[in-house]
């Protein structure tokens, strides 16, 4: 099957960043937000590459997510900086009726 008509490719990813936002979300998590944000970036950056005609109420999700932290610099901000961040992408995350 061609990646890109694959519609399940935007909600496979979909998942997996719910995945990495609720792993660095839980209390004794060993992944910091600088390391899920990182993460969570490059898999909407791959999706917009890899299925650009994704459906709307996923490719919209994943848009937002991709401006949200394009040409952040992960390693370089600080924890509230990080954590507010982190925080909004949640927002998006939970805002999304998938």
């Amino acid at each position: 099957m061609n990646r890109l008509r694959d519609p399940q490719t935007c909600r496979r990813a979909l998942r997996e960043i719910g995945e990495i936002a609720a792993v660095a979300g839980l209390e004794d998590s060993q992944m910091t937000d600088q390391e899920a944000l990182g993460s969570i970036a490059a898999i909407a950056e791959w999706v917009l590459d890899e299925a650009p005609g994704a459906r709307a109420d996923c490719g919209d999700v994943v848009r937002r997510l991709e401006r949200m932290t394009a040409g952040v610099d992960f390693e370089a901000l600080g924890d509230r900086e990080a954590q507010a961040l982190f925080g909004e992408v949640l927002g998006v995350l939970e805002g999304a009726s998938l």
